[in-house]
Formats: structure tokens, C-alpha cells, sequence
């Protein structure tokens, strides 16, 4: 089967796919290239890259697009489906490994603000010692947007380092709470309430038109000038230019990043190299453990596209 991979961002997505599907001819190409190369493609994995109408109606063969992951934000599924091509995603519930590495790269995220981990770095080559002085997570309050698999993942995690947590759910449900140890969870509605209570304020949500630039001027104007914006969602969930503005104005104290608007952003960016923004570069999630199992729900998917059967995870 050809199969195309339309992102090369991500090296151990590549090297995954090719050795558990070595019998099918695996390209790979660049975001800006997928136009272009997708109409040699049955199957094609959109990692970060957009499909299009126009690409999904240059494409004559293409029997599936399968995603490496969750987001499907970057698909025009209702294109697809005109053409009767199945869209498929892997899911958080059924490769529950990859939400909990993504929740674990978020508590690095965290630790990093709090420890200052970017002056650590700089009074290291000064040859200094002893300093600076960071912050524990523990007693520390932590608000996590978004209750999904990586949000409880993350949630379990940030109660047993001792703090304290609350949540905002679009449809929250009292026994979570309790289930996952939480002070309380809360509709959207309530966020503007919760803000200056909280310590760290963390994205795990969706991408959607309605978190599209969630957090923005108005969301850090009610956060305490101590506290920390941590995305390990998506990078449009960030209104980057108010978050610049909320550093340079000391209405926040940090952010930790894992995504970004533009990817790579480049080094001119403004919040790359900003001494109170810890940033990794889209890779909370990327671990051997969470990139196995992908895979395996990944090469399992194309497999029964090629005896016929039915296709699990379908968006």
C-alpha cells in the first residue's frame, strides 16, 4: 500500500511506520509538499500538516487518512466524507500510554517554571552555584483546562506530588472530582472565577473554534502576577502575542510550552529564548513507550483497511 506521511517534524513517528508496515512503500514529505506529492497516496497520515479539500480531491486513489494520534483539527473531514474517504484517529482511550506521557511532559513543563530552570542554566556557565532559588510543586494550585484522557493523566499525577487541583470540563461530572482526588471541577463558564486562584494554569483541550485563542489578554489579566501558563495542547489554544505582552509586563511569571502557533517557529521567534518561557519542542508525548503503541493502532488500522475489514477510530 502507498503510504504517505505528509509531516516530517517528527523523525520517531517516520521510523515507527516503516518497520512495523515494511512491506508497503512509506514516503514521507514536508508540510509544504503534501500538495504536491498526495496524489501518490491510498493512505495519508496527516501528523501536523493540513489536508485539504483541494488535497483530498487531488488524491484518485486514496482509500484512508489515518492519523498518528488524536487531532483531526487539521482535516477537512467533511470533504472527506463527500468523497466517501474514512478518516481515523488513535485515540487517548485506546493507547492510554501516550495521554500519560504527554501529562508527564507537562509536569516537566511545570517544574521547569517553578525551579527556574532557565536561570539554572545561565548561573551554570557563570560558574555560580546555590541559586537561584525556584519553587516546589507541593501546596501549590494547579488549573487544568480540558478533562480529557492527558487532563486526568495529568491531574493524577499533579494530587500525588501534593497539590491542590481543580479542573474546567465542558460537562462536568461531581464523581470525577472525588475519583481523581480534585478540589472541583467546573464548567467553562466558571474559568474567570477560578483564575487568580490558581497557581498554574494548564491547557490539555481540544482545538476547536471555541478554545481557538482561549487563552489571551483577558484570561492573564485575572491570573496573579506569580503564577504560570503551561500548554501541552495545542498551539492555537494561545494567543501568542498577549501571552508575549503578559511576560514583558510582568502580569504572569512564566510560561511553559510544548506547541506553538508555527512549527518549527524559528529562532527570531519572540518566545523562543525568552528568558521566562521554558519551551520543548512538541515532544511532551514523543517517548519510545507512547510512539510503540501509535504505531501498533496505527499499522493495526491499515491492516484492516487491506483485508477489507472494518476500520476502528473513525472521526
Amino acid at each position: 500500500m502507498r503510504i504517505l506521511i505528509c509531516d516530517d517534524m517528527f523523525p520517531s513517528m517516520i521510523d515507527t511506520i516503516r518497520r512495523l508496515l515494511p512491506e508497503d512503500e512509506v514516503r514521507v514529505c514536508n508540510q509544504s509538499e503534501v500538495a504536491r506529492v498526495a496524489p501518490w497516496a491510498e493512505v495519508l497520515i496527516p501528523a501536523m500538516a493540513r489536508i485539504s479539500d483541494e488535497i483530498i480531491g487531488s488524491c484518485p486513489g486514496l482509500k484512508l487518512i489515518q492519523q498518528f494520534g488524536v487531532g483531526l483539527e487539521g482535516v477537512n473531514r467533511s470533504a472527506a466524507a463527500e468523497r466517501g474517504i474514512p478518516v481515523a484517529n488513535v485515540p487517548g482511550s485506546e493507547v492510554p500510554v501516550h495521554a500519560e506521557c504527554t501529562a508527564e511532559g507537562g509536569v516537566f513543563l511545570m517544574m521547569a517554571c517553578a525551579r527556574r530552570f532557565n536561570q539554572c542554566r545561565s548561573v551554570l556557565a557563570e560558574g555560580k552555584w546555590g541559586r537561584p532559588q525556584g519553587q516546589a510543586l507541593i501546596g501549590k494550585t494547579a488549573l487544568i483546562i480540558g478533562l480529557g484522557a492527558v487532563g486526568k493523566a495529568l491531574a493524577t499525577r499533579l494530587v500525588a506530588l501534593g497539590m491542590k487541583v481543580m479542573a474546567l470540563e465542558a460537562a462536568p461530572q461531581p464523581d470525577e472530582a472525588r475519583r481523581l482526588g480534585l478540589e472541583l471541577i467546573e464548567g467553562p463558564g466558571q474559568m474567570y472565577d477560578l483564575l487568580p486562584g490558581a497557581d498554574f494554569l494548564v491547557s490539555t483541550v481540544t482545538l476547536t473554534p471555541q478554545t481557538h485563542g482561549l487563552l489571551n489578554a483577558s484570561v492573564f489579566g485575572r491570573m496573579k502576577p506569580e503564577a504560570f501558563v503551561i500548554n501541552i495542547s495545542r498551539g492555537p489554544v494561545v494567543n501568542e502575542e498577549d501571552l508575549l505582552s503578559a511576560l514583558n509586563k510582568g502580569t504572569i511569571a512564566g510560561a511553559g510550552l510544548d506547541v506553538l502557533i508555527k512549527e518549527p517557529p524559528g529562532s527570531s521567534h519572540p518566545l523562543v529564548g525568552h528568558e521566562k518561557v521554558v519551551i520543548t519542542p512538541h515532544t511532551a508525548g514523543v517517548t519510545e513507550q507512547s510512539f510503540s503503541e501509535l504505531g501498533r493502532a496505527v499499522a493495526e488500522n491499515i491492516g484492516r483497511l487491506k483485508r477489507g475489514e472494518k476500520l476502528h477510530n473513525l472521526g
